[in-house]
């Protein structure tokens, strides 16, 4: 191709299936009628595409070189790595991720299944079901409806979200920031726990950790239930 773009009219969103082995992904959605593939594609002929607009990409050049492409609002984007980082920009539709040790960022999405092994994964706001894994990494969501979150040794930490959580971790800490009333259940074997709460939010708690003293600072009531335990990890709910 070149240094030449690659332009591939769509009808209105697109559903990209990305592949590379060590070389990151960039994606930005525009308001746009077309994807433009501006570097790190593979020849055209190995572009597939067709007229609903669903496009798969396979690894160039090796599988080291920058993927950069742009492509309208609201399309779906689905991302396949070993080690490059992926960075998507925009709003965007339904996302799912996988990388092996890669970093993972999204501005903000429809839904979204982000998984890495050793990675950190930092999300915008997903306005529906968002969904974090990493065993080392951090994994951080500043909005989000709903949230499953899993963690081994990394921070989980999740602000405004509107619906349910679920968290769970090894050692480390998790933090819920709570939007509204929500069930929020988190397990943990050592890391310490916060869930902030609205002050107009009576939860349900029911906390237990058999080394630590959980604390909870709400007034009790029915409006949703809170459930963390913890073998060793400090237990705060606190309002905010």
């Amino acid at each position: 191709m070149g240094d030449e773009p690659i332009v591939i009219p769509v009808p209105g969103t697109a559903e990209l299936h990305l592949l590379t082995r060590s070389g990151a992904v960039e994606v930005r959605a525009e308001e746009r009628a077309d994807v433009v593939i501006e570097s790190g594609a593979p020849s055209e002929h190995r572009i597939e595409s067709d007229a609903t607009g669903r496009i798969k990409l396979p690894s160039a050049k090796g599988g080291s070189a920058k993927l950069v492409l742009r492509c309208p609002m609201g399309s779906d984007v689905v991302v396949g790595t070993i080690s490059g980082d992926v960075d998507l920009h925009g709003q965007l539709g339904a996302v799912r991720v996988t990388t092996v040790s890669g970093s993972i960022r999204v501005e903000r999405a429809e839904a979204l299944d982000a998984r890495s092994v050793a990675g950190h994964i930092e999300i915008d706001h997903c306005s529906g079901q968002c969904r974090l894994q990493t065993k080392s990494g951090r994994a951080v969501c500043n909005g989000a409806g709903s949230a499953q979150v899993s963690t081994i040794s990394g921070q989980i930490k999740l602000g405004e979200t509107a619906g349910t959580v679920r968290a769970q971790s090894a050692s480390g800490a998790v933090e819920v920031d709570m939007r509204s009333a929500g069930d929020v259940k988190v397990r943990t074997m050592s890391g310490p726990v916060r869930v902030a709460v609205p002050r107009d939010v009576r939860p349900s708690t029911s906390l237990h950790s058999l080394s630590g003293r959980p604390r909870s600072e709400c007034e009790e009531g029915n409006d949703c239930e809170i459930r963390v335990q913890s073998l060793s990890g400090r237990i705060e709910v606190l309002p905010s």
